[in-house]
């Protein structure tokens, strides 16, 4: 597979299919509304005490979904938004991108148009997995970040969403004939991230973030899946039918609401504060 169509870090794949826009990540953050509790969206983004007065470059900042838990309300300065593809600039709220407090930028996360030691704090939410070159993002993070300043690096956890991915392995598996593992190992987890963040921050440390969510029925937990259709078809490789792997899905989930008036998954996440 060309490293161009890399369901993981193609540069084409990315910005033309997975992230042309903003719909798919909708899908996908469509789930947290399912959560068990009170879902804090601030969550990533609170480790800084914000005051007004930071600079902050949210790279890789997909629909502004970070840069809305601080621009509005005054918690910074200014904000430089960052992301390979410019359908997900564009799909930033129009209040946001009119704000005069946000610079949208187009650029690889391997090599940020930013000054040395530019801004207070970096933000790199749920994104260097896509990255060709980790190291190469990372030394930028440490690059653009002002000594003393910090930057906040989010990623999934190992077993995030079992519940879920345990059914879909299970209906590709069941057309396949033999086991399937159809998701991607992922590059940048909350287990191997701090080796690759401690080459460039001298003090790292991860705050761990467990949410329960909570499913009524199977209709939230497809549309989860579908969103992920295109990376996953090219990931396995071979023809399937997708829409049967979503029916199996589906009768899990509604089997499992039958039995506990509920179906339940765990998304298990973290952010590293690196300094």
């Amino acid at each position: 597979m060309a490293d161009d169509d890399d369901p993981v870090s193609g540069r084409r794949f990315l910005t033309e299919k997975a992230y042309a826009d903003d719909r798919h990540l909708r899908s996908r953050m469509a789930i947290w509304r399912y959560a068990e509790g009170p879902a804090d969206p601030r969550w990533r983004t609170s480790p800084v005490a914000w005051d007004g007065t930071q600079v902050v470059a949210d790279i890789g900042c997909g629909n502004g979904f970070d840069l809305r838990q601080l621009v509005p309300d005054g918690r910074c300065r200014h904000a430089f938004a960052v992301d390979l593809s410019a359908g997900m600039l564009g799909s930033m709220d129009g209040d946001l991108r009119d704000s005069g407090r946000v610079t949208p930028i187009r650029a690889d996360a391997q090599r940020v148009p930013l000054r040395d030691a530019g801004v207070d704090v970096a933000l790199c939410m749920h994104m260097l997995y896509h990255v060709p070159s980790i190291e190469a993002a990372v030394g930028e993070l440490r690059r653009i970040v002002r000594p003393g300043g910090t930057a906040l690096v989010s990623t999934v956890g190992g077993g995030s969403l079992t519940e879920i991915n345990d059914l879909l392995y299970a209906a590709i598996s069941e057309q396949a004939g033999r086991p399937v593992r159809a998701r991607p190992t992922m590059s940048f987890t909350t287990e191997n991230g701090e080796a690759f963040l401690r080459g460039a921050f001298a003090d790292v440390v991860l705050r761990h973030h467990e949410v329960v969510l909570s499913f009524p029925d199977a209709a939230p937990v497809t549309a989860y899946l579908d969103s992920l259709r295109e990376p996953l078809l090219l990931e396995f490789g071979e023809p399937f039918d997708y829409d049967a792997a979503l029916a199996f899905v589906a009768a899990g989930v509604e089997r499992e609401v039958k039995a506990a008036g509920r179906f339940r998954a765990v998304s298990r996440m973290g952010v590293f504060i690196c300094r």
